[in-house]
């Protein structure tokens, strides 16, 4: 049976000096992250006979979700010369709600729903199998060499590699927060696949009341998987959006006792509010968790406060640009 491979996560921390010429960056792009498997029985788990496209995310089944039929223009193409080939990227529509509406529908509705407003793009930024041999552990320079070979052959107008800048950070995420982007992605040339990753991101940091959780997936199964967000609109609890983020230490604590943890106030890293939601507030975009406050009154934490402190862009540490 072909080998599972997991796409990896942003999990460094930015250095103080991101201005090194070993450091590239990549725009965030706000799709929905995918990998794609290439050629004949390449499905580690064998529900497609050609090229498969899985989620990072998982079903109730604990495998990961398989969504190749709704974009064929990609997948239901034959790429000779590169089967087993396998890599990595962001499906992407005009806006986030686009490319969710697409890939949370039936194969048959998400083909309709493109031919009615355009196909979706595979936006790939990296290569972690090349024709059956396992080149994780190659430095990114050397993989993003592979990969643009990669795209050549492919030759689909629908698979695109997402370029790379190696100098002006600063200004380039300024322009890209200030035209509504989500920030960057900075990677280490010299590091092997999903080391020494690094988000830069636009994030206001705000306090909410944790008010219940829902369970984890995979590995999270029959763990609190994220916390429900809640803020004091109108005298009632209201709740805004869920945040994970934590660490397992915390994750485990709250499992076990999580009465403990409920009422709590918490900070979080949130993009924006999405105001179309009937809870009269808003749904906060990807929040994020940051810190418990202990001594905070969860009396104070309003919608007004809440929407005050975007409204005035109090930021996080996230988006202050750091030196040495």
């Amino acid at each position: 049976m072909p080998k599972l491979i997991l796409p990896a996560r942003c999990t460094g921390v930015l250095p103080l000096n991101i201005e090194k010429p070993y450091l590239v960056a990549e725009r965030k792009l706000d799709g929905s992250r995918y990998v794609l498997y290439v050629g004949q029985n390449v499905d580690p788990y064998q529900r497609q006979a050609g090229n498969t496209l899985l989620s990072r995310h998982v079903s109730k089944d604990l495998k990961h979700k398989d969504r190749t039929e709704n974009i064929p223009h990609v997948t239901q193409v034959k790429y000779s010369g590169l089967e087993g080939t396998i890599i990595d990227g962001e499906i992407m529509a005009n806006d986030f709600l686009g490319t969710n509406s697409v890939m949370n529908s039936s194969p048959r509705l998400a083909v309709q729903k493109q031919d009615e407003k355009g196909y979706l793009n595979f936006h790939v930024f990296d290569v972690m199998v090349f024709r059956g041999t396992d080149i994780r552990g190659l430095p990114l320079s050397k993989r993003r060499r592979v990969l643009e070979e990669v795209c050549k052959r492919m030759n689909n107008e629908h698979v695109k590699v997402i370029p790379q800048f190696k100098k002006d950070f600063e200004k380039e995420f300024l322009k890209e927060v200030e035209s509504g982007g989500e920030g960057l992605v900075v990677k280490d040339i010299r590091c092997g696949y999903g080391i020494n990753w690094y988000k830069l991101k636009k994030s206001y940091e705000v306090s909410c009341i944790i008010s219940g959780f829902k369970p984890g997936n995979g590995k999270y199964k029959d763990k609190v998987g994220a916390i429900a967000l809640s803020v004091y609109h109108r005298g009632k609890l209201v709740e805004v959006g869920f945040a994970s983020g934590f660490d397992d230490s915390l994750r485990k604590k709250m499992t076990d006792n999580f009465k403990k943890y409920e009422g709590k106030v918490v900070d979080i890293f949130v993009q924006e509010i999405q105001k179309k939601d009937k809870n009269g507030i808003g749904r906060l975009r990807h929040p994020t968790f940051y810190r418990l406050k202990e001594c905070a009154n969860a009396k104070e934490i309003t919608s007004e406060k809440l929407l005050r402190d975007i409204q005035e862009k109090v930021r996080s540490d996230r988006m202050k640009w750091r030196r040495k």
